[in-house]
């Protein structure tokens, strides 16, 4: 008699119906903290996704269902929120501790959000919870915020005032449960070490292998078995790979040593393989607001006018479109997908008419001011990925208004320094939401971020969570993006997508815009 190698163990899962597969995929970093009210690396996101179920879950189309509820009801006043939880699901760890999900968790879990010594970033978007902001800043017990087990199975959530986008929040990773008696019983280390993280979702962690500097570092899901009781897992685990190299992840990729591959170009490599796409990514110009020439509203207007954006997406490959706007096409209010319900419109303000921006280029600087901006420099960052592409908008600026001006590579590091002391003419900025709302791209032009603090952009972000309905928060997010577009102090180029390539016989893989996580819970080997 011998014993089944680890190999033949796992091909026994492997049905023929593409079932009980584990899956590869490679992340360019080791995850920092599997901690869900903590996290923001996208490796330790992208796992976690696939580990935690909140009380709601939304799906791809935005729609919201439920999850770890089983149903729930809203008072008529809209501050009242009591779920009613599934009784099925239960904690599931790499060690032997167990035990049932219940409403005291979710309490335990906003509790923590709302300690500051959980030094969690997430705290702010959940202040419409009653008593939470007071709670954080130390003005309230934290048994003062408003939120309540009446019992195992039900959970009570009572706001401040009507948010339309309360559910959505819901959705997301920091609302995931916490068991308390498992979190202190991990003594510093929850989230840090496979032993210390307990997962209620479709895969927990079996192993964690993240020593620092190692050059085989990985992650490996295993199915949990409570969840999959009741709901349907297909693959029997993930294992994610570290490797910081992209050319070897894609490498990897191409030869079959992973079935996912995650990115935001498009190689030849690829032109075969399976992918979906997402438009997530904004790109444009930022002129600095202390440059007395280019910061001129009618100098802006002209440098836009001048730019032909249909050309800039057809002789780009079709990774880049043209961007009427800051907010991209698969951004979200709540479950509204921003730019199918917002009907405000910017063409009419970014138009394209040569003729006319070089006819007001003509009077509108002096002989003077346009040799002195001749020679400036667009700064553009060493990690964008198109920056060939800019000679386009260049040479458009050459031909149409005889304004010279170049491309100025630089280091992350150099960039950031150089941006926060004003040291640039134009800069290119690049944009991306780490949660697919729309409130992440105007976020940017409210802080000063690129020098910029729209009062527009500002004031909804600080409302963010708290419009009664998703049409009220469209609408100022719409206002606010019209500002920032009809100063031209920010100017567009291109929306980009990020890319979910599959091998040929992966099926079911789902990605989360939301988070940014490729999602395998449906995910079948052929």
């Amino acid at each position: 008699m011998t014993a089944c190698s680890p190999l033949e163990r796992v091909i026994d899962f492997f049905s023929d119906d593409g079932t009980g597969y584990i899956f590869k995929i490679s992340l360019q970093d080791d995850p920092e903290i599997l901690d869900p009210q903590i996290a923001v690396d996208e490796s330790s996101i992208a796992i976690l996704k696939n580990m935690f179920v909140g009380l709601l879950r939304q799906n791809s189309d935005g729609t919201i269902t439920t999850a770890g509820a089983s149903d729930y009801t809203i008072s008529a006043d809209g501050l009242t929120y009591t779920f009613y939880l599934d009784e099925r699901y239960a904690w599931k760890t790499a060690g032997d501790w167990e035990g049932s999900v219940t409403a005291y968790d979710y309490e335990f879990a906003f509790r923590r959000l709302f300690n500051s010594e959980t030094g969690s970033p997430y705290a702010e978007d959940y202040f419409s919870i009653l008593n939470s902001e007071a709670a954080y800043k130390g003005n309230a017990e934290l048994t003062e915020i408003g939120v309540h087990a009446i019992d195992d199975y039900t959970l009570v959530i009572t706001l401040e005032s009507p948010s339309a986008e309360f559910l959505s929040l819901l959705t997301r990773l920091p609302a995931s449960p916490c068991n308390e008696e498992f979190f202190e019983s991990c003594k510093g280390k929850y989230g840090l070490e496979a032993e210390c993280i307990a997962s209620n979702g479709a895969f927990y962690v079996r192993y964690w292998l993240h020593e620092e500097y190692g050059t085989d570092n990985y992650v490996r899901l295993r199915r949990n078995d409570y969840y999959s009781d009741f709901n349907d897992v297909y693959p029997y685990g993930v294992n994610y790979l570290i490797e910081s190299d992209e050319a070897v992840r894609l490498s990897d990729f191409t030869d079959g040593t992973t079935d996912i591959y995650i990115s935001s170009t498009f190689d030849s490599a690829l032109e075969e393989s399976e992918y979906q796409s997402y438009s997530v990514y904004f790109c444009g110009l930022v002129i600095n607001p202390d440059n007395e020439i280019l910061s001129r509203n009618e100098v802006g207007e002209i440098i836009s006018m001048a730019i032909d954006r249909d050309a800039l997406e057809s002789e780009t490959p079709d990774i880049l479109t043209a961007a009427y706007g800051i907010i991209p096409y698969d951004a979200y209010v709540g479950s509204s997908n921003y730019r199918k319900n917002s009907d405000s419109s910017l063409e009419d303000i970014l138009i394209y008419n040569e003729q006319l921006a070089e006819y007001k280029w003509s009077f509108t600087l002096t002989d003077s001011e346009k040799k002195t901006i001749t020679g400036m420099k667009i700064m553009v960052p060493d990690t964008f990925e198109y920056t060939d592409y800019l000679s386009l908008v260049t040479e458009m600026l050459n031909d149409t208004l005889g304004m010279s001006i170049g491309i100025d590579i630089v280091n992350e590091s150099d960039y950031a320094t150089r941006l926060a002391s004003g040291d640039y003419d134009i800069c290119l900025v690049e944009i991306e939401s780490s949660s697919g709302s729309a409130f992440d791209y105007i976020e940017a032009f409210s802080d000063g971020s690129y020098g910029i603090v729209s009062k527009s952009c500002r004031e909804a972000v600080e409302s963010s969570g708290k419009y009664s309905t998703l049409s009220a928060a469209i609408y100022a997010i719409s206002e606010a993006e019209k500002d920032v577009i009809s100063s031209y102090q920010c100017i567009p180029l291109w929306y980009a997508e990020k890319f979910v390539f599959t091998a040929d016989d992966v099926s079911g893989l789902t990605y989360d815009v939301f988070s940014g996580a490729a999602i395998f819970e449906l995910v079948k080997k052929l």
